[in-house]
């Protein structure tokens, strides 16, 4: 996924060479020479930080801005003048769905179920799934939204910075799905080189793409332990398309059904007429009398 997400940042397909590693790495003398090697060889290289390598890079706050930091920080290295150099950097994050509850009886039942079943444990599990879920409570489905989408509206912004190749992140089908209503349901449109594009009414896919969202799943059908994460779907986008379709085509659609025959008028209008008929009786959908024409 590190290859795939760097390759769409940095324009090179999969499988052409390209060297990717921690940045920690560039301390040890062996290595320093193996990447210039490489660079004298027409290779790409980059180099990668993160909390557990080396630390997470961040945006400093301001009295005017706030601080970001980043889950993945990249940077190229490249041939200038026969010496190495950093060149662009780009930025990689990860959201996972949220949920509540603790694991500690999962982890139990699964470790029962080893211990109970040590030759036909992937079929126990297969046939017990329960065991995955027991105490562990759904996600607040509007929270995994909210808490993301400020920072995603920011750091898809980062994509305008000269040094910047922009910004991937990466989310599992579960998140995608639980961001559609918010959102809109917007309609994908495909790209035709096997992406999709989400960009506001009028606007198509620049150049340089300053955001990218991909939507990962576990192929389950995969005969390889642990099965191998795929890409559902990899969708070119901006901060602008993110706004449109979360703050004007998402409230609309919830403005239309205010309403409804299941809206939230209706749901008021049958409590109060409980409570005072006549009343009740009162509360339509049409503009109240001396409302201003919108």
């Amino acid at each position: 996924m590190l290859n795939a997400f760097v390759g769409r940042l940095f324009g090179f397909a999969a499988g052409a060479p390209a060297f990717i590693i921690p940045g920690l790495r560039l301390s040890e003398a062996a290595t320093r020479t193996d990447v210039a090697t490489r660079l004298a060889a027409g290779e790409r290289v980059f180099i990668y930080f993160n909390r557990t390598l080396g630390g997470e890079l961040s945006i400093p706050g301001t009295d005017a801005s706030p601080e970001f930091s980043f889950d993945v920080t990249v940077f190229e290295i490249v041939l200038r003048d026969g010496h190495p150099n950093l060149d662009r950097f780009g930025v990689i994050e990860v959201q996972t769905m949220d949920f509540h509850g603790s694991y500690k009886h999962a982890v139990q039942n699964l470790r029962d179920g080893l211990r109970l079943f040590p030759t036909d444990f992937p079929n126990q599990l297969h046939a017990n799934q329960q065991w995955l879920s027991e105490h562990v409570e759904g996600p607040n489905i509007a929270n995994v939204f909210k808490r993301t989408f400020y920072q995603m509206m920011f750091k898809f912004q980062l994509g305008q910075h000269p040094r910047c190749a922009g910004c991937v992140l990466a989310i599992p089908v579960s998140v995608w799905n639980s961001w559609g209503p918010h959102l809109g349901n917007p309609t994908l449109t495909a790209h035709g080189d096997g992406t999709d594009d989400l960009f506001a009414p009028g606007t198509t896919r620049p150049a340089h793409v300053p955001a990218w969202i991909y939507v990962f799943g576990l192929d389950a059908d995969d005969a390889t332990t642990p099965s191998p994460l795929v890409a559902k779907n990899i969708i070119a986008t901006d901060a602008p398309a993110m706004g449109h379709y979360a703050l004007s085509v998402a409230p609309a659609n919830s403005l239309a059904s205010i309403g409804s025959e299941a809206g939230m008028l209706t749901l008021a209008r049958s409590r109060i007429s409980a409570l005072w008929p006549e009343l009740g009786a009162t509360l339509t959908a049409d503009p109240a009398p001396g409302t201003p024409a919108a």
